[in-house]
């Protein structure tokens, strides 16, 4: 059997966030979502899963962008009371000038945050994947065990570059390097090759193509077992873009429109592929 997971990030980033998400799991193919618990916009995303409970939800641990629900006291924070960015967190990291106490105690409030707010959290991920990070990974792996979230990505999941994305010649040096060092990470977090279900994962963190080769090539190379398709659909609004900048508007404007049309999910039909999500996944 071949199943797809088609996960959107980032809900609770933003309302133009949370809106798309929303209409692409209504009118269109999207069956996942995780949540940013520390997110601006978290209220909204709340009445997102409210009004959507057939909505697979979760945790989208955020280490990097804003503020830690510990408080601007937090030791992850800065002087200004904001999470360090991307490059200096993981070199913090490297260097081991974070306790992993305080990793965890943030990692379980904005868990526990999402729990208190009605979601059974399925599945664990991280913005922009920090939670590869080897110091990070176990902590992660610990939060899972301990609020009995058996899915994590990346853990036992092994990162795709599509075949006819190769024949195309539509992948570049950048995808290749993200896909290695994604794998390399994956391996870590997992240790040992599983039995049971194959899984798989593909989309925006790996791969710089468009939305819609990248579908028609999930169509074809999707093979028996359960692949995560990571999207990041959006309305661009002003508090997107003052945290993003323009960059990011085209690919999300585009994969939201992806997401809705009919056309995606005939063509997921005819190849066989049945959307799923984690909560699905459990039985």
């Amino acid at each position: 059997m071949t199943q797809l997971v088609v996960n959107a990030d980032d809900l609770g980033m933003t309302h133009g966030i949370n809106r798309a998400a929303a209409e692409a799991h209504r009118r269109g193919i999207v069956t996942s979502t995780s949540v940013m618990a520390n997110g601006a916009a978290f209220d909204d995303a709340v009445e997102v899963l409210r009004r959507n409970p057939e909505l697979g939800v979760g945790l989208h641990v955020n280490l990097t962008q804003g503020r830690p629900l510990g408080g601007a006291k937090s030791p992850l924070a800065d002087i200004h009371g904001n999470f360090y960015p991307l490059r200096a967190m993981a070199l913090r990291l490297s260097l081991g000038l974070v306790a992993a106490r305080d990793l965890e105690e943030e990692i379980s409030a904005q868990a526990q945050r999402l729990m208190r707010a009605g979601a059974r959290i399925d599945h664990i991920d991280s913005h922009q994947n920090l939670h590869l990070h080897p110091r990070l990974a176990v902590i992660v792996a610990a939060v899972a065990r301990r609020i009995d979230v058996r899915w994590i990505r990346f853990n036992h999941q092994r990162p795709i570059l599509p075949w006819p994305l190769r024949e195309a010649g539509l992948l570049r040096l950048g995808d290749h390097l993200r896909h290695g060092i994604a794998a390399l990470g994956a391996r870590r977090l997992s240790g040992a090759d599983t039995g049971g279900k194959r899984r798989w994962i593909v989309g925006a963190p790996l791969l710089d193509v468009s939305p819609r080769d990248l579908l028609g090539a999930i169509v074809q190379s999707a093979g028996p077992g359960v692949t995560e398709w990571v999207c990041h659909p959006a309305y661009m609004d002003g508090d997107l873009r003052a945290l993003l900048g323009d960059w990011s508007a085209p690919r999300r404007e585009a994969e939201l429109k992806l997401l809705l049309d009919p056309v995606s999910r005939e063509r997921l039909a005819a190849a066989g592929i049945e959307l799923v999500n984690y909560a699905q996944l459990e039985g």
